[in-house]
């Protein structure tokens, strides 16, 4: 598939404390990416491109699903539960297979 300067793609990146799905899963073009780089947009945003809407926010929902379950074993920790030694979260679909995975910070 070509995609040219104004063609639209959709593109997910990591979500921070504050964010929500909109913040993070996003229509876009090449000429649109070109603008976010030179505004901050970098690789330690993990951004993801996607032509399909529904993949990209499967995707942007695991990531915040995510967000959300390292924020609270990383409290329980804090708070003596002893999961302090836990180091990733996975969200897995059906037959075990792993849809996103990040480390837990």
């Amino acid at each position: 598939m070509r995609y040219g300067p104004k063609d639209p793609f959709w593109m997910v990146t990591n979500p921070t404390p504050n964010s929500e799905l909109v913040d993070i899963c996003f229509e876009t073009s090449l000429e649109n990416l070109a603008l976010q780089v030179k505004g901050g947009l970098s690789m330690d945003a993990d951004p993801t491109l996607f032509t399909d809407r529904a993949e990209a926010e499967v995707e942007a929902r695991c990531r915040l699903v995510a967000r959300e379950t390292s924020a609270a074993i990383r409290a329980m920790a804090a708070d003596g539960v002893p999961l302090a030694g836990a180091r990733k979260v996975q969200v897995l679909g059906e037959g075990g297979k792993v849809l996103f995975e990040t480390d837990i910070e």
